[in-house]
């Protein structure tokens, strides 16, 4: 195992163009459930309730306590939920000047609260609002939609107006949305992201089961140009046709072992 970190580091510090790919196991160890994997998010409500647009509005006029009970469980995770080892060696590495980008599929923020910069966030980002009228958008305040929330479901009824409003309105006058992409929605940064899988040198695969497209070809669209892919997951190589090292372990405890040695090698 020490051997395939050795050769890893190698392939980060002779990289030009490094970029991460991240899915949602990095998330999942920082106490965020998975949507797809047993236990998670799709294995305890409904996707087509939940998952849309319209049927989380439909959902919320019949069935307002199923609403309260998704938004519950997600705020108590998520207000728990902090940036694990795995971000933070993800963000040494672009201090370090080896990293160029990640391209992420959580919506969780972790990544930028653990200090990268250059994130492409292809499903967007809870804590960021989109305006409904004109598209624009805005980072919303974590603490205050946390405070606003709890207020809201600890209400003996639901205020389905409030709720509507938890996010500030856009300057333009018109109310906002969280910007996550649901079911039936485009996917965000495409262009940016696959203009980055192209162009990169190194790629980074890091807990992700590459079964949701069209973020999961972005390895492949970086292999194809060249780029060399390092694989850190704890449970199987999920693009093991086009990866040139592959570590079974979890990213919380895979990435700050790898960025060891890539700090040793470039010290050396």
């Amino acid at each position: 195992m020490d051997d395939l970190y050795r050769q890893a580091a190698e392939i980060i510090a002779a990289g030009k163009r490094v970029a991460a790919f991240s899915g949602a196991g990095m998330s999942a160890e920082s106490g965020i459930p998975t949507f797809r994997d047993p236990g998670g998010i799709w294995d305890q409500f409904d996707a087509d309730e939940i998952g849309t647009s319209s049927g989380l509005i439909e959902t919320a006029l019949k069935n307002p306590e199923l609403i309260r009970r998704f938004l519950g469980q997600a705020l108590d995770t998520f207000e728990r939920s902090l940036p694990n080892a795995g971000h933070s060696g993800l963000a040494e590495l672009e201090k370090l000047g080896r990293l160029r980008v990640v391209i992420t599929q959580n919506i969780d923020n972790l990544h930028r609260d653990a200090g990268n910069s250059n994130v492409i966030e292809v499903h967007g980002n809870v804590y960021r609002a989109r305006c409904l009228a004109c598209g624009r958008k805005q980072p919303a305040d974590k603490a205050q939609i946390h405070r606003k929330l709890r207020a809201l479901l600890s209400a003996e009824r639901l205020d389905l107006v409030a709720l509507a409003k938890l996010f500030p309105a856009c300057p333009c006058g018109s109310p906002t949305r969280p910007d996550v992409v649901m079911f039936g929605e485009p996917v965000q940064q495409l262009h940016e992201a696959y203009a980055e899988a192209a162009s990169c040198d190194v790629m980074l695969v890091l807990g992700t089961s590459g079964a949701v497209y069209p973020a999961a070809a972005l390895p492949h669209e970086a292999s194809q140009h060249g780029a060399k892919l390092i694989e850190i997951n704890p449970t199987e190589n999920c693009f093991h046709p086009i990866t040139d090292i592959f570590i079974r372990e979890k990213t919380g405890a895979g990435i700050p072992r790898l960025v060891e040695k890539v700090k040793a090698r470039l010290k050396g």
